[in-house]
């Protein structure tokens, strides 16, 4: 069908003021343009070519054009993450804004420029059109602000504001059953999403929740990466209840498929995310050696991800008492971030904590902790990791006999873990 021709049917058909039964009529059935539409049905050219001709439509393109169809592809790539298709084909519309293109397109191309802008990690281009969106957000559509509102969270979800990710994500839900581009591919991508914040939040049963809505979309499409992605959100929620064994069978299931499919990124996060799982059950021995296949993964990676397994390793040898190997990763993780803002990445003051813990605590620690790493934690409401830290903080009172201190700290870290369950 070219370039999603089945969805400029749709939206010239909208345009038209045409429902599906006028445009079908005397042609096929509603329900077949209903396939048409939504992209399950491949039509004879005999049969585009009718629908063309009642929506006064030219489907006689060059793919150098930039149409509405051209327009909707993009949207398609962004929702799929597709990086290099997505700049490709933005660099082409971007020099074409200035021809007729449709009012309403041109509104939703401003829209998904905060998505483009997130793929492609321009943060601060992708800021400033949030203001921009913001002042203009009471005029929009729903369709328009369905966009906005799944975007925003992306948004928040790449700057670790994981709360603010989820709360977006669920007012984009409130909107799902409007006519949206890739309706059905579309809907389940928010569910994925609403399930990954839900768990960056640790909502566990929200995660699974979502989870499975969106695997039972992607396993009847064949989408192998996607039911991959489930199945690691997944074993994260039941390895933070203790099901380990369902946990287990999730992360094998990652796993089976991203061997299928030679998917080393998928291969990376479920060797970290087990290793993980076996860190939690004390067997450090298999921890280790997954957290190892995770890093031989990643060796070529950007420093955001290679950290990840440097981090778990100098951990598992701190808490097996091997504090010649945890010095080792330590050295590793501490050379990858020097110079990176500690607001970037959270592995920056993790790596400093550790740094303490394994060579020597001194007078700076408390200072440290208290104006530098707690209210970083808080203001991203990763409120988890918040009290582990605090917990540290008691910890170092109750060692040096401030127990007034370390008995307000422990409340202040029980505190901060009871809003987990609240958010």
């Amino acid at each position: 069908m070219g370039i999603d021709l089945g969805q400029a049917i749709k939206i010239n058909r909208l345009r038209a003021n045409m429902t599906q039964a006028d445009l079908a009529n005397g042609i096929i059935s509603v329900s077949y343009l209903s396939k048409i539409e939504n992209g399950s049905a491949d039509p004879p050219n005999e049969v585009i070519e009718l629908l063309g001709e009642k929506l006064k439509l030219n489907t006689d393109y060059s793919e150098d054009d930039i149409t509405d169809q051209s327009i909707i592809q993009w949207f398609k790539h962004l929702l799929r993450s597709e990086q290099d298709e997505s700049i490709l084909l933005f660099n082409k519309i971007k020099n074409s804004l200035s021809k007729a293109i449709d009012k309403q397109l041109l509104s939703l191309i401003e829209i998904h420029k905060l998505n483009y802008y997130v793929i492609i990690q321009d943060m601060t281009e992708a800021r400033n059109l949030m203001t921009s969106l913001q002042k203009s957000s009471k005029r929009f559509s729903e369709t328009e602000m369905y966009y906005y509102l799944k975007f925003s969270g992306h948004y928040f979800y790449e700057k670790m504001s994981y709360k603010k990710s989820l709360e977006y994500y669920q007012e984009a839900e409130k909107f799902i059953n409007i006519e949206l581009y890739h309706q059905k591919e579309e809907m389940n991508h928010l569910y994925y999403m609403i399930a990954s914040a839900a768990s960056k939040n640790r909502q566990t049963h929200l995660s699974i929740l979502y989870s499975i809505k969106a695997l039972d979309y992607y396993q009847s499409n064949y989408d192998l990466e996607k039911c991959a992605d489930c199945h690691i959100l997944q074993g994260i929620s039941y390895q933070r209840i203790k099901d380990y064994e369902k946990a287990k069978k999730s992360y094998h299931y990652a796993i089976s498929i991203a061997e299928k499919i030679s998917n080393d990124e998928l291969l990376k996060i479920s060797y970290q995310n087990i290793g993980s799982l076996y860190s939690d059950e004390r067997h450090s021995k298999d921890a280790i050696d997954y957290f190892l296949k995770s890093y031989e993964l990643r060796k070529e990676d950007w420093i955001g991800k290679k950290v990840i397994p440097i981090s778990s390793l100098m951990k598992e040898y701190y808490l097996l008492g091997d504090i010649s190997n945890s010095k080792i990763w330590l050295e590793l993780g501490m050379d990858l971030v020097r110079g990176i803002d500690p607001t970037d990445s959270i592995y920056v003051f993790e790596f400093t904590v550790y740094k303490y813990l394994i060579e020597g605590i001194d007078n700076s620690f408390e200072s440290f902790l208290i104006n530098e790493v707690i209210p970083f934690l808080e203001s991203k409401q990763l409120y988890y990791e918040k009290a582990f830290y605090i917990k540290l903080l008691a910890n170092y009172y109750k060692e040096n006999r401030k127990y007034k201190l370390s008995s307000y700290y422990y409340e202040v870290a029980y505190t901060t873990l009871a809003k987990i369950t609240c958010i």
